[in-house]
């Protein structure tokens, strides 16, 4: 389970999470929450038993580079992170069982494009074995096809390039069962799908189905990371008006400004930014003002409310 949170566009005091993920949970330190964090953080992973309980917990530490965004697992339980904005770096299953004795290990493998990337933030794999990052300045998201990944190191063109009007500002990608591949835009207030079959090559494409906000910032206002419910209904956060909201798989099929069908306000949430489901139905939410993590059972996503979470958790360097 991992949780990816990045702002660079306005200033805050606190340390910004930025993502957060899982690989599978038959191996202990992938059943782990992994957070990615900027200005110093590095990333971090906490064990199914810190979130278990309210506190502060001291996280395992991979502390390589300074700045992490997007991380991702590979099928190989691999992670893969975005690194400083410009490139992609990879760190085996072996280094990070043995974060314990190694908190900097080398990556075996960078990945950087000095001919497409201008500042590439969130990451996540297709069901192929794709890598695809999500470039915030050119409004794009760019696939490493898993040719390019096995191959190594190197300075390369990305495999696939698409660019939309309808990304501004874009920090996330998410896949549903489908294929299907759901990014923010963030500074948009939208949410925009493309289909399976518009991943297949470059362009400059629309977007098959857009999400958007109703005008008054109460469904999508400063959409961040995107998660998907085990029944297939979509969850974002909205970083700038401090919800939670779930739109229903029959409201993803057409483009619209829909209403939320459920909609989240905890009293926690201070510009919720990061978002993932574990493998029970519960969710965790990460705020970037904070770096509070919150956790809620899938009994509190069923109605609209101000839900207080069943575990909150701040981690060590969270607090620093």
């Amino acid at each position: 389970m991992s949780i990816n949170i990045f702002r660079g566009r306005r200033s805050v005091a606190a340390v910004a999470l930025l993502m957060l993920t899982c690989g599978a949970p038959s191996h202990a330190w992938c059943a782990n929450l992994w957070v990615s964090l900027e200005d110093g953080g590095g990333i971090e992973s906490y064990t199914p038993g810190q979130l278990a309980r309210s506190g502060t917990a001291t996280p395992i530490h991979l502390g390589t580079f300074d700045t992490a965004t997007g991380i991702a697992f590979d099928d190989s339980h691999n992670l893969w992170a975005v690194i400083n904005g410009n490139e992609v770096a990879r760190f085996t299953n072996a280094q990070l069982n043995n974060l314990g004795h190694d908190p900097n290990p080398t990556p075996g493998v960078i990945i950087k494009s000095t001919f497409a990337f201008r500042h590439i933030y969130g990451c996540s794999f297709d069901h192929e074995g794709n890598l695809w990052v999500v470039d915030t300045e050119n409004g794009s998201i760019d696939e490493l096809s898993q040719a390019q990944l096995e191959a190594g190191s190197g300075n390369l063109a990305p495999h696939v390039v698409i660019s939309s009007p309808d990304l501004v500002g874009p920090n996330f990608v998410t896949f549903d069962k489908a294929g299907n591949a759901w990014v923010d835009s963030k500074d948009g207030d939208q949410i925009a799908k493309f289909s399976s079959g518009e991943l297949t090559s470059s362009g400059i494409k629309s977007a098959d189905v857009l999400l958007s906000d109703d005008g008054s910032c109460t469904n999508l206002c400063g959409p961040g990371e995107i998660a998907f419910d085990p029944r297939g209904n979509l969850w974002i956060t909205n970083e700038d008006a401090d919800t939670v909201v779930e739109y229903t798989k029959d409201q993803l099929t057409s483009s619209g400004k829909p209403a939320p069908a459920v909609t989240l306000s905890s009293a926690i949430f201070n510009a919720p930014w990061g978002a993932v489901f574990d493998t029970t139905g519960d969710l965790v939410v990460i705020n970037y003002s904070d770096g509070k993590i919150a956790k809620f059972a899938a009994r509190q996503l069923k109605a609209s409310g101000a839900p207080a979470p069943e575990v909150t958790v701040t981690g060590s360097k969270i607090q620093d």
